[in-house]
C-alpha cells in the first residue's frame, strides 16, 4: 500500500510530465464532470489547496472561465507569487480528446493564459490522465 501524498512533502512540479504524474496521483481517473486547479509556486512547489469546481457545462461559454483565472491569480498572488497553475478537465469517457474537450482547452487558454503560466493541461477520463495539449485549442471545435 502507498503512502498518501501530502503536497507539503511532495518534490516541486517544473515539467508538464511531473504535473500530468501529480494530477493522477490526486485526481486519477474520471468519476464526474468537473475542473481542478492545481496551484504552484514560483518554485514549484504546490500550494496546500486542490480546488475542484463541479457543475460544468459540457461546453464552456466564451469568456466563461475568466472569472476562475481571477480568483486564481488571486490566490497565487498571496500564496504563491510567481507561481503557475495546473488545469484539469475531468470527465467520463474514453481517453480519446472530443470537441467539448478542444473547446475546453480553448477557453482555458484563453482565460488563464493571459494572466498566469499554465504548467500543464490535462484531461482525467475513465482510464487515467492524459495531457490536453494547448495545440488543441486552436483546432476546430465543432
Amino acid at each position: 500500500m502507498t503512502t498518501p501524498l501530502r503536497v507539503e512533502d511532495a518534490a516541486p512540479v517544473t515539467t508538464t510530465e511531473q504535473a500530468q504524474d501529480r494530477v493522477a496521483d490526486l485526481v486519477g481517473h474520471a468519476i464526474s464532470r468537473q475542473l481542478w486547479f492545481m496551484l504552484l509556486d514560483a518554485c514549484g512547489r504546490q500550494i496546500p489547496l486542490l480546488i475542484p469546481v463541479d457543475d460544468i457545462p459540457l461546453r464552456p461559454k466564451p469568456g466563461g472561465a475568466a472569472d476562475m483565472a481571477a480568483a486564481v491569480v488571486r490566490l497565487l498572488s498571496e500564496h504563491g507569487p510567481g507561481g503557475s497553475v495546473i488545469l484539469t478537465l475531468e470527465r467520463p469517457g474514453t481517453a480519446a480528446l472530443t470537441a467539448p474537450d478542444r473547446a475546453w482547452a480553448r477557453e482555458l487558454v484563453e482565460s488563464f493564459g493571459k494572466v498566469v503560466r499554465i504548467t500543464g493541461m490535462f484531461v482525467a477520463h475513465d482510464e487515467g490522465v492524459c495531457e490536453l495539449p494547448a495545440t488543441v485549442a486552436d483546432a476546430v471545435a465543432d
